[in-house]
C-alpha cells in the first residue's frame, strides 16, 4: 500500500512540474532579458538613424530575434515533459529557416553574387560574436534555472532550446545598436552567434537538467 502511495505522489509531482517549469520560464526569460536589453542599450545607445534609413535593417533584426526567440521557446516548452518527443521539440525550428533564406535571398536579388563576400563578411563578426552571447547568458541562466522545475527527459536539447532563445532575445536587443545591415551578414552571423549560445546551454542543461 505505502508503494502504490509513492507512486501516486511522484506521479502527481511530474504532473505539476512541467506547468511550473513552464510559468516560470515564460515570466524569468522575458525578464532577464529585458533588463540585460535596457543595461546594453543604456550603455551603449540606439543607432542614431534609426528614424531614418536604420529602420528597416532594424526591423529586419529584430524580426529575426522575436522569431528565433519564439520558436526555440515552444520548443522548449514542449519538452518539459519527460514524455515529450524531442522530435516534436525541436520542429518549432523550422520556422527559423525560412526567415534565414529570405535574408539571404533578399541580398543576392537586390545586390548580386559580386561582392557577396564582403556584405557577408561586413566589419563587426567579432563583436557580434561576442556581444551576442554575452547579452544572452544572463537570460538563459534564468531558462535553466526555470527548467529545473520540470521533468525534461531530453536535457541536454531543452538547454540547446533555451539558449536558442535566450540569444534570439539577445539579438533583439543588439539589432537596435548594430548599424551592420547587409542582410547576408546578419544571415551568417546573427545565426553563428544563437547557435554558439545554444551549445553552451545544450553543455549546460546535460549538466543540470538530469533527473
Amino acid at each position: 500500500m505505502q508503494t502504490e502511495k509513492l507512486i501516486d505522489w511522484l506521479a502527481e509531482d511530474l504532473a505539476v512540474k512541467p506547468p511550473r517549469a513552464s510559468r516560470r520560464l515564460l515570466i524569468w526569460l522575458p525578464v532577464a532579458a529585458l533588463a540585460t536589453g535596457i543595461i546594453f542599450l543604456g550603455l551603449v545607445g540606439i543607432r542614431t538613424d534609426l528614424t531614418s534609413t536604420g529602420a528597416m535593417p532594424t526591423l529586419v533584426k529584430t524580426g529575426l530575434g522575436l522569431v528565433v526567440a519564439i520558436a526555440a521557446l515552444m520548443g522548449t516548452r514542449t519538452l518539459l515533459r519527460p514524455e515529450a518527443s524531442i522530435a516534436r521539440g525541436l520542429a518549432a525550428l523550422a520556422a527559423v529557416l525560412l526567415p534565414l533564406s529570405l535574408l539571404l535571398a533578399v541580398d543576392l536579388a537586390t545586390w548580386g553574387q559580386e561582392g557577396f563576400l564582403s556584405r557577408m563578411l561586413g566589419k563587426s563578426i567579432i563583436s557580434c560574436l561576442t556581444v551576442i552571447p554575452l547579452l544572452a547568458a544572463m537570460p538563459l541562466v534564468t531558462s535553466l534555472m526555470a527548467l529545473r522545475a520540470g521533468a525534461t527527459s531530453h536535457p541536454a536539447s531543452a538547454g540547446a532550446l533555451a539558449g536558442l532563445a535566450s540569444a534570439g532575445l539577445a539579438i533583439v536587443a543588439y539589432g537596435l545598436y548594430c548599424t551592420e545591415d547587409s542582410t547576408s551578414f546578419v544571415a551568417a552571423w546573427y545565426s553563428l552567434a544563437a547557435v554558439i549560445v545554444a551549445v553552451v546551454g545544450s553543455l549546460a542543461g546535460h549538466l543540470w537538467l538530469r533527473w
